[in-house]
């Protein structure tokens, strides 16, 4: 007999297993990027580490996550990777994680260089705003993913600096 999607809702909210999901909202939204996705039966502890097909060893990720998630018999690894890499912010954490991988490719935090600059920071964020939906149209996802990936994110980021220092006459690291 399989298990439900909310038999495994129903066996976490019980047993209170503090995650950044609301779980109301818990039975089509990832628990660990929060996007409404269809989501997939995780194990906590794999079939063929000895692990069961039972709501107590299931959780509910979408598929990017899924392939992310630690493999182990250790149930603890699970947890513990949800609880530090999840938002609580809903359809944030591919964002966040184009955030991070701008830093991990160009050695620098996004939009640093306009911290100290002298302008108008209200009129930055829509120009900001402006560029980014420009700057989005222009990429594609790769096929079978629906999102972006984070280092596309990255990329586009840093167009929309590179576009923004040279309108406002800032040199980039």
């Amino acid at each position: 007999m399989s298990v439900g999607n909310e038999q495994i809702v129903g066996y976490w909210v019980e047993h209170e297993i503090d995650l950044a999901i609301d779980w109301s909202e818990a039975h089509e939204r990832c628990w660990r990027c929060g996007y409404k996705a269809e989501l997939e039966q995780c194990p906590v502890v794999p079939a063929a580490l000895g692990g069961t097909d039972t709501a107590d060893n299931l959780v509910l990720l979408c598929g990017r996550c899924r392939r992310e998630a630690p493999s182990h018999q250790d149930p603890q690894y699970l947890w513990r990777w949800l609880r530090a890499t999840s938002v609580s912010s809903y359809d944030t954490y591919w964002t966040m994680r184009g955030w991070k991988e701008f830093e991990v490719i160009f050695g620098r935090k996004p939009l640093e260089c306009f911290k100290e600059a002298e302008i108008d920071h209200r009129s930055l964020n829509a120009e900001c705003r402006a560029l980014a939906a420009d700057e989005f149209a222009k990429t594609v996802i790769h096929f079978g993913e629906g999102r972006l990936n984070p280092s596309t994110i990255a990329c586009v980021i840093a167009e929309i600096e590179k576009k923004l220092a040279d309108r406002h006459g800032i040199e980039l690291p």
